[in-house]
């Protein structure tokens, strides 16, 4: 090519010509999934955060894709026999297969997890044991961090029980317990009243909170239970804010909370 007097080899301009091509089509190509695969308010979270998870699978595959592509045209151009090289690393897959086949069903297992929503990013789920909220899912391996600020990397392979917890609202039972010689009916009337309060404040919980009453009796309390729904993100949340505004709704009305008593007889 000859620009301004300049000769430019086809080895230079070429090259460039076929990086910009790639990353046209490369954006067109994501254009295409962000269309095809839409995500609105009419789904639910989970298929929210699902198909917003299989987004950046497919765009990171078609990105991975489009280099190798371009690799290849770069080093045509360049005068390499990529059929050859193409032939060559097509035998020598079956000997990687071999040798990498717990990569093989890590990527499997993790294809399985994606298409059948399994889980997403973002999430609360317990598998293996540990749980916590998913910060990473790829074909490899998956990424949970607890509340505690842990992050535990386990091979999709290795998965064999999976608990999702934000499928459905998570249920916040809090039981409280007042001794014995207090009024019942002034109890039940308090806590009724701090239920439509909590309510109108707390804007975490998806039901209302309820008095369910008295839930058992204890060695030194009779044993009253709150509760409401939320996302299981919030659980500890909304439980930490209704134990503080039951601590005060009982000081406020001199309703005591019993420490535990045990009873110590002598025998002469």
């Amino acid at each position: 090519m000859n620009i301004l007097g300049l000769q430019i080899s086809e080895k230079i301009y070429l090259p460039i010509i076929v990086i910009i091509v790639v990353l046209i089509f490369n954006i067109f190509l994501n254009s295409i999934v962000t269309k095809k695969i839409k995500i609105n308010q009419k789904l639910s979270k989970h298929e929210q955060r699902s198909r917003k998870t299989v987004i950046l699978l497919v765009k990171n595959s078609i990105k991975v894709v489009t280099i190798i592509i371009s690799v290849l045209i770069i080093l045509q151009i360049f005068g390499v026999n990529t059929t050859a090289l193409v032939a060559g690393v097509g035998a020598a897959s079956l000997v990687i297969g071999l040798a990498f086949q717990d990569l093989l069903k890590d990527f499997l297992v993790g294809a399985a997890i994606i298409l059948e929503s399994q889980f997403a990013i973002g999430e609360i789920v317990e598998i293996n044991g540990f749980k916590g909220e998913v910060i990473g899912l790829s074909l490899k391996s998956t990424r949970i961090k607890s509340s505690n600020g842990e992050v535990c990397i386990i091979s999709n392979r290795t998965i064999s029980k999976v608990t999702n917890y934000s499928l459905s609202d998570s249920l916040v039972a809090v039981n409280i317990g007042v001794s014995y010689d207090t009024d019942l009916k002034k109890v039940e009337s308090v806590l009724s009243e701090l239920c439509i309060k909590l309510n109108d404040e707390i804007k975490e919980i998806k039901s209302d909170v309820i008095l369910d009453g008295i839930d058992s009796l204890g060695d030194s309390a009779v044993i009253f239970r709150l509760s409401c729904n939320c996302s299981a993100k919030n659980v500890a949340v909304v439980k930490r804010r209704i134990l503080k505004e039951i601590k005060v709704a009982l000081d406020k009305n001199k309703i005591n909370i019993p420490f535990p008593q045990i009873e110590v007889r002598y025998e002469k």
